[in-house]
């Protein structure tokens, strides 16, 4: 008998992104560590898009 393997579904997991600053120093800057943070983990996030990764 031929079977067609079942239809794997795909779990989503959906991220929330903090991001933490212990001083005002820089936040003003148009690109500050805030920014480079977020921009970080969403990279992070995409690159587990094949585990169902959402931001």
């Amino acid at each position: 008998m031929n079977r067609k393997p079942a239809p794997q579904t795909r779990t989503t997991v959906r991220c929330g992104i903090y991001t933490r600053k212990s001083t005002e120093e820089g936040l003003q800057q148009e690109f500050n560590s805030l920014d480079a943070q977020r921009e970080s983990a969403e990279a992070f996030i995409k690159s587990q898009a094949q585990e169902g990764w959402e931001c």
